[in-house]
Order: C-alpha cells, then sequence, then structure tokens
C-alpha cells in the first residue's frame, strides 16, 4: 500500500508542460482533483467513449499514451482516470434504469437539479453554476410548450447549452454532442428532436 502511495506521487512528480505552473499552487488531493478534470475535460471534447455498437468502449494502452502525448501526464494515472470515471458512469446508468420516478413537471426543477448534480461530479466538464441557471430558462420555455422530455434528454440538453455558450472554448474544442448523451442516458432520436422542437441549433 506504502509502496502505491509513493508510486502515485512519483508520478504526478512527472506532470510536465503547461500544467506544471497551474498546478503548483495547490496540496496534493487539490492536484489530484485538478488531474483529474483536466484529463476528464480533454476525454469529453477529444474521444467519444462509446463504440460502434453505442457501447461504453474499453481504452487501449496505446490510447492511452496518446492522450498522454497530448495533455502531459502521465499514462497510468490517465489509465487510473478513466477507468474511474467509467466505472462511475456504468453504475450510474444502472441506476437510471432501474430508478423509476414519476413524472411531476411540478417537482421536476428540483429532481433534476439533483442529477445534474451528481452528474457534474461523475464529470466536471461544464459549469454547474451556469447549468443550473440554464436548466431554470429551459424548465420555462418548457412549460411555455407543455413538452416535457425525459430527465435525461432535459439534462443533456442542459449540458449542450451550458458548453455551447461558455467562451473558455473554442467552436472546435466543444464537448462531443454523443458523449454527452451518454453521459445523460440520452438517446440521440430524443436529444435532436428536443434541439429542433425548441430551436436549439
Amino acid at each position: 500500500m506504502t509502496q502505491a502511495i509513493k508510486k502515485r506521487e512519483s508520478e504526478i512528480k512527472e506532470i510536465i508542460g503547461v500544467y506544471d505552473s497551474k498546478l503548483d499552487n495547490f496540496n496534493d488531493r487539490s492536484r489530484n482533483n485538478k488531474l483529474n478534470d483536466i484529463i476528464l475535460d480533454y476525454l469529453f471534447r477529444n474521444i467519444s467513449f462509446i463504440n460502434n455498437n453505442r457501447l461504453i468502449k474499453d481504452f487501449t494502452p496505446s490510447e492511452y499514451h496518446k492522450i498522454s502525448s497530448e495533455i502531459h501526464i502521465s499514462t497510468s494515472i490517465i489509465k487510473e482516470t478513466i477507468e474511474k470515471f467509467l466505472i462511475n458512469l456504468k453504475n450510474f446508468k444502472i441506476f437510471l434504469k432501474n430508478c423509476k420516478i414519476k413524472h411531476d413537471p411540478k417537482n421536476l426543477n428540483r429532481k433534476i437539479r439533483i442529477y445534474l448534480h451528481k452528474i457534474h461530479r461523475i464529470a466536471p466538464v461544464f459549469n454547474y453554476n451556469r447549468a443550473r441557471k440554464n436548466l431554470e430558462i429551459l424548465q420555462s420555455f418548457l412549460a411555455k410548450k407543455n413538452f416535457w422530455p425525459t430527465r435525461s434528454t432535459q439534462i443533456a440538453i442542459v449540458i449542450y447549452i451550458t458548453d455551447k455558450n461558455d467562451e473558455n472554448y473554442p467552436e472546435n474544442k466543444k464537448i462531443l454532442q454523443k458523449n454527452i448523451r451518454t453521459l445523460c442516458n440520452s438517446s440521440a432520436y430524443a436529444f435532436h428532436r428536443t434541439r429542433n422542437i425548441l430551436n436549439i441549433s
């Protein structure tokens, strides 16, 4: 156990490139969290984590190595972070599949906020505070149209809008839509139908 901890500490010290200065002022725990955020942010914006059968895929060593060469973080840390994320994602999707929530528009906002927060903890790749505000705006539009997509689709739309309007990322670095849909357990049909009905480009 002690050797594993020391090994991880040594791997963290291997971080090179543009992220060194950003991480200097963090303690070990904050540094680890920051590394996780950097890795997941890169993953969501550059690599689909589902295969051609629309199932969550297993990453190969070459894929981990490629990510490492792009963001200059140890391959072992990248592997650990992504594997943990994929396990959390699979468990969350199982939960969503088996958790039946009565559709009640009057109480839907609070319930969806809970799921939005949970998703942000699994994948902190979007601005959560902005997403909460966007959720309120979205639901006001839905109420006017008396159109209520599933909670999964609403969350997917909220994350899409939040990321699309995030000026920190250029158009070619937005989160991949298929990753948003997979994260939220929303089908492509429901996602794009909702976008079309609400005229969201």
